[in-house]
């Protein structure tokens, strides 16, 4: 008798388990869009820091979102296109929607890597003309890449 409760009490268990874990897909697909304003951030001193590790004063500010639209499959810079003059200080301000990327630019020495959900950012004074291609080094092949346009 025992045996028989202690299965049907189980069996209720796990049935409420699968319920409330489980539920019908939503056929509407949530999708997010760059926000036209930037991540609130705290307060920061008027210094960040360089691709090497450096402090150095900030620069324009001009933020990117390193997207990963939940489960598109889809990843992307927004904006993927950048472009500034020969001697413009720029302080990227780096946001990671919800998994591990980097900013690198091979070519200028700039490698940073965010956290998911997290900002950082780098100051980088352009001093040659040029197009220059940042990747995200784990989906790039995914087609994470853009580019930057130096006049």
């Amino acid at each position: 008798m025992h045996r028989i409760v202690l299965v049907s009490i189980m069996a209720v268990v796990i049935s409420l388990a699968l319920i409330s874990c489980g539920g019908e897909a939503s056929s509407e697909q949530t999708v997010r869009k760059a926000s036209p304003s930037p991540v609130p951030r705290a307060p920061m001193d008027e210094e960040a820091v360089d691709g090497e590790g450096s402090t150095v004063e900030r620069g324009t500010e001009v933020y990117v979102s390193m997207q990963d639209p939940g489960g598109s499959g889809e990843y992307i810079y927004d904006p993927e296109e950048l472009s500034f003059n020969v001697g413009d200080k720029i302080t990227l301000v780096l946001e990671s929607e919800s998994e591990f990327h980097t900013f690198t630019i091979e070519d200028l020495g700039i490698d940073m890597a965010v956290a998911g959900g997290a900002v950082d950012e780098v100051t980088y004074t352009f001093d040659s003309a040029g197009t220059y291609e940042f990747i995200c080094i784990p989906h790039k092949e995914l087609g994470m890449v853009g580019k930057i346009t130096v006049n």
